[in-house]
């Protein structure tokens, strides 16, 4: 089983194409694990801000709460609450919700419990994290997640 001096010809050039082949082969399947890479971080990072965005929210509902039914003392067990028609949280000294903010918007209602008339609250939070600035070089996006409470101090 010896080969020819022709059948050696013209395998000569076949590992060649084998070899580029490959290198054609490895060189997409790298492309494509950059993308996926790529998309994989842009994701994780979508994933950070929203929760971010969530826990904002949250907060602006607890302040918004907080001036709603402040803490009662025995010499001063009625303190008025405040209920802002819109009013913005800021939380530039907290390094956890840097570059977020709340909005939280409250509505008085009417409440009946009980045959008994009062006021109640709907407190509406959106919290945003991220700028969603188009004309820088590297553009940002804003991720924003809304929260709403119902709430009322119980006919007292």
């Amino acid at each position: 089983m010896s080969l020819d001096a022709r059948s050696v010809g013209r395998m000569r050039g076949s590992a060649l194409m084998i070899a580029l082949f490959v290198i054609v082969v490895m060189a997409l399947l790298a492309a494509a694990m950059g993308r996926f890479l790529t998309d994989s971080s842009e994701k994780n990072t979508v994933e950070v801000r929203s929760v971010r965005a969530l826990l904002a929210a949250q907060s602006g509902l607890e302040v918004a709460l907080y001036r709603l039914f402040p803490n009662r003392t025995l010499a001063d067990p009625l303190p008025a609450g405040v209920c802002l028609a819109t009013s913005t949280v800021s939380f530039a000294g907290n390094p956890g919700l840097v570059d977020c903010q709340a909005v939280v918007r409250c509505v008085a209602l009417p409440v009946t419990d009980n045959g008994l008339v009062s006021t109640g609250y709907r407190l509406e939070s959106v919290g945003t994290c991220g700028a969603s600035n188009i004309d820088s070089a590297n553009p940002d996006f804003a991720v924003s997640r809304t929260l709403t409470v119902e709430a009322y101090d119980g006919g007292s």
